[in-house]
């Protein structure tokens, strides 16, 4: 298989160039996505997602609103997606109005189904700059970046943010607020920026602030399979998985039952990830990807080595193998 893509990607999304406002209302229920997370949720994977479920939504990882706005180079590069990622949202962060109308723009031409803001990240060096899940905490300007956007753009805006700063006492305030300035959809990381990834997420609160909107609402965190989401859902309209899809794409619908059956997309993500960030610095981000692959395996530490000095395409199919060989002597002992 070969990937045709452009940074534009205007061409490549005729199906999906014309996403309206009731974008995210028209989906079918429940909605299934991969949620955005920076250094995993590039072109390649989300084509990987794609392949192994059609039906899933996409998220970017989340792009610099004043680094877009100044039409950086590089980040339309890290935006450009592949016709079969459609339906993908862009993801923005940060903070100055006047940026993200530029910012907009920029995904609005590239031909994106909807733009989200993050208002959820919660790395230390972006709540620093005010931004991400620090925007919790000003929420005059958080209804402000939305509006904005709401009255700029022809896409749908979704806001995916956490619980809150340190409890969810002003959810169902901040979905309220997010619906009245226009959002068309809100997705909740069922944790608050004072937990730990460790902490089991808590639905409760998300299904009390969707009784109060009437816009859709997705629910992430924690949520390690379908079947997981599903019994998670509630009153809510669908759910996105983030690390538990990590070395396991096929958490979208069924896994293969060897390991020797998930070469071939293994081997397409390498091929995508090269195509897309060149030899060296695509086969330099697979090494990480082909870790989580085989983390689950028994006996997978005598070839992490080799995984974590793969320099091009032919090593790891080579690695993948022998790792196969190695798999069906357990799978014929279980």
């Amino acid at each position: 298989m070969t990937l045709q893509k452009s940074v534009s990607c205007v061409e490549s999304s005729v199906a999906w160039q014309m996403a309206t406002k009731s974008f995210w209302a028209n989906l079918p229920k429940p909605i299934i996505g991969l949620a955005p997370m920076e250094g995993y949720s590039d072109t390649a994977f989300r084509q990987v997602c794609k392949h192994v479920n059609p039906a899933i939504v996409t998220y970017t990882e989340f792009t610099s609103a004043d680094g877009l706005s100044h039409g950086a180079k590089r980040l339309k590069e890290k935006l450009a997606f592949a016709s079969s990622e459609q339906p993908i949202v862009a993801q923005i962060f940060g903070k100055h109005v006047e940026t993200f109308i530029r910012a907009a723009d920029v995904c609005q031409e590239m031909g994106f189904s909807g733009i989200d803001i993050n208002m959820g990240c919660p790395a230390k060096k972006v709540v620093k700059s005010e931004h991400g899940v620090a925007l919790r905490r000003n929420l005059d300007l958080a209804f402000q970046l939305i509006e904005t956007l709401a009255r700029h753009c022809t896409v749908p805006i979704s806001v995916k943010t956490r619980l809150g700063w340190s409890d969810s006492s002003d959810l169902v305030q901040f979905g309220i607020g997010a619906q009245q300035a226009g959002a068309d959809m809100i997705c909740i990381h069922a944790r608050t920026y004072k937990e730990p990834y460790n902490v089991p997420a808590h639905f409760d609160p998300v299904y009390e602030m969707k009784k109060q909107v009437s816009i859709p609402v997705l629910g992430n965190g924690g949520i390690t399979s379908v079947d997981d989401g599903l019994s998670k859902l509630g009153n809510l309209d669908g759910f996105l998985i983030g690390q538990a899809s990590f070395g396991n794409p096929w958490v979208f619908s069924s896994s293969p039952h060897t390991f020797e059956e998930k070469i071939p997309l293994i081997i397409q993500h390498a091929e995508w990830m090269v195509e897309s960030k060149g030899p060296k610095f695509g086969i330099l981000e697979m090494r990480k990807h082909l870790l989580q692959y085989v983390k689950a395996f028994p006996g997978a530490k005598q070839f992490r080595s080799a995984l974590c000095h793969v320099s091009n395409i032919d090593d790891i199919r080579i690695s993948l193998d022998q790792i196969a060989h190695h798999a069906a002597h357990y799978e014929k002992l279980s």
